[in-house]
């Protein structure tokens, strides 16, 4: 039988970042410096399973209750999906709720983006607006929600408002990221002949970033969808609005009914995002 004239175990060939790689003959060298962060490491995550009461024995002991739960959920209240009021409306307003938060935070983001990118603002501008923007992005959804139900009222505007809060900080970050990630050549090819910077964003910046950032808005809408669930609870319309009333109230079997639309939506809106980001990118 033929073999290969190379042998596996022949590394001749190899990069010399991997020949020389302590894995790559198979005995692993041990130092202090790669021992003492795998030892900080260790007993950080043990403190953090501590104080989280980390308990896989509680758990195991206490799934009859889970499962107890589970079952009081079925069967589900198939008539229920027709009803107007509480599932085909507030599914629409879901829809809805993504749909518009993420196109106004893309708007919102856009410009903002061009304003905080370190290789077309200046030091001090995108400094300052790094920073605004790291302060949306540590306010989570169900907060704007609640500073925006107390602000408008119910319903889903207070939703949107929320959604499109949380995302504009987001969005705003990863678009700069992209612009600075962009082949700077094309850029100063057109300021070499007198482009200027709109002119330069438009035909040099944009067409490179394009497919990233349609990636990072199919993205953000996948994530609005689970969002619009959560802004919904506490009063920003839509599926979690209902959900919220139905637990309330011990209707297990039409939360059952809602929780089904959420999976649906969400793996929908998920492989709309892959197709989209599949095509672009």
């Amino acid at each position: 039988m033929a073999t290969s004239s190379t042998s596996p175990r022949e590394t001749t060939n190899l990069p010399d970042a991997v020949r020389n790689h302590p894995l790559a003959s198979g005995r692993p060298k041990f130092s202090l410096g790669g021992f003492i962060p795998t030892v900080v490491a260790a007993l950080v995550i043990g403190w953090a399973l501590h104080g989280a009461e980390f308990n896989i024995g509680e758990l195991i002991h206490d799934a009859p209750n889970m499962w107890h739960f589970v079952t009081s959920l079925f069967p589900p209240d198939w008539a229920f999906f027709l009803n107007q009021e509480h599932v085909i409306q507030p599914t629409i307003s879901t829809i809805q709720l993504a749909v518009v938060g993420t196109s106004v935070a893309v708007v919102l983001a856009f410009p903002l983006s061009i304003l905080a990118a370190r290789n077309l603002a200046p030091p001090w501008l995108y400094q300052t607006l790094r920073s605004i923007l790291s302060i949306f992005r540590a306010i989570p959804e169900f907060i704007w929600a609640i500073i925006f139900v107390s602000a408008v009222g119910l319903g889903v505007f207070a939703g949107t408002l929320a959604l499109v809060a949380g995302s504009v900080g987001s969005l705003s970050k990863v678009f700069a990221e992209s612009i600075e990630a962009i082949d700077p050549r094309p850029v100063e090819a057109l300021e070499a002949v007198g482009a200027r910077q709109v002119q330069a964003v438009s035909f040099a910046v944009l067409p490179q970033a394009l497919p990233n950032l349609a990636s990072y808005v199919m993205l953000t809408f996948e994530h609005n969808i689970r969002a619009s669930f959560i802004v919904g609870f506490v009063g920003g319309g839509g599926l979690g609005f209902e959900v919220q009333t139905e637990t309330g109230i011990f209707k297990y079997h039409q939360f059952l009914d809602h929780l089904i639309i959420i999976i649906v939506l969400v793996v929908l809106a998920d492989r709309l995002s892959a197709f989209v980001r599949k095509r672009l990118v």
